[in-house]
C-alpha cells in the first residue's frame, strides 16, 4: 500500500483488493509492458484494459485473459477523467496506464512505473 493510498481513505475491502490487483500486474508486468509499449510506437498515448471479470480467483494467466490497447483517442471518449488524467500525463517511455475491468461495471486504474527515472 502507498501512502497516496492511506490518504484517500480507502475501505478495507478496497485496500485488500487493490493490494491483490497490484500483485497480479507485479507478476504479469513483462506481459502488459511489451504491450503497451509496442501499441504506443503505433498508436500513441493510452492504455492497456485488461478483463479482469474472471481473475483472481480463477487464478488465469495473462495468455488466458483478454486485454487490448486504446489510444487516447479512445479514452477520451469515456466518461472517466481519472484515466483520461493519467493517459496524458504517464511518461510512455518508463510507465504505463493500466485499467482492469470488473464486474459490477467496475474498474480499477493504474498508472505503473516500470523503468526508474534518471536519479531514482
Amino acid at each position: 500500500m502507498t501512502p497516496e493510498d492511506k490518504s484517500r481513505n480507502f475501505p478495507d475491502w478496497a485496500l485488500r483488493e487493490r493490494q491483490r490487483d497490484m500483485a497480479w500486474i507485479r507478476d504479469n508486468l513483462d506481459v502488459f509492458w511489451a504491450a503497451a509499449s509496442g501499441a504506443y510506437e503505433l498508436g500513441g498515448r493510452g492504455a492497456v484494459a485488461v478483463d479482469a471479470r474472471q481473475w483472481p480467483s480463477a487464478g488465469r494467466p495473462p495468455d488466458q485473459i483478454a486485454f487490448g490497447y486504446f489510444t487516447q483517442a479512445n479514452v477520451d471518449k469515456r466518461d472517466d477523467e481519472d484515466v483520461k488524467r493519467m493517459v496524458r500525463e504517464y511518461d510512455p517511455m518508463r510507465e504505463l496506464v493500466l485499467v482492469l475491468l470488473k464486474s459490477n461495471d467496475r474498474l480499477s486504474s493504474y498508472r505503473i512505473q516500470v523503468r526508474p527515472r534518471e536519479g531514482d
